[in-house]
């Protein structure tokens, strides 16, 4: 029968554990290759511009709205939460576009209705208030 000799019996230096301030290639450590990896990420879109402006022309709850969540949009990419982001920037672009679309509504309704009550409804009652007066006498001359 044969003897076998463990190797870290024969060799009690194989097993040992690892000392600091080796010198370089002495390591008992395996170390990986380290890779460096670069994500670039781009901020998206924020609609800021958009909403202040049907903020201040067209219709201002919901500019409002637009700019609220055109500033969550800002706020969550600059904290890392980049699908956040998009959403928010998402959400800011329909509000704004709502609340111009709306606003344009608005003005388009407002100036048919003026426009409809100054040549029609005006003339109409002007012409029956003064068909309603008595002609009057001839002015006398003193």
């Amino acid at each position: 029968m044969q003897t076998v000799t463990n190797d870290s019996q024969a060799n009690p230096q194989a097993q040992a554990p690892p000392v600091y301030n080796q010198p370089a290639g002495h390591s008992s450590y395996n170390v990986q290759p380290f890779t460096s990896m670069v994500v670039e990420r781009t901020r998206p879109e924020n609609y800021l511009v958009m909403a202040i402006l049907v903020t201040l022309c067209c219709c201002f709850p919901f500019g409002l709205i637009g700019v609220a969540y055109s500033i969550s949009s800002s706020n969550r990419f600059d904290s890392g939460d980049d699908a956040g982001a998009m959403a928010a920037a998402n959400l800011a672009k329909k509000w704004s576009i709502t609340g111009l679309v709306f606003g344009i509504v608005i003005i388009v309704l407002s100036l048919t209705f003026v426009i409809l009550v100054n040549t029609v409804l005006v003339p109409v009652i002007f012409s029956a208030a003064l068909s309603a007066v008595p002609p009057t006498s001839q002015p006398t001359s003193y």
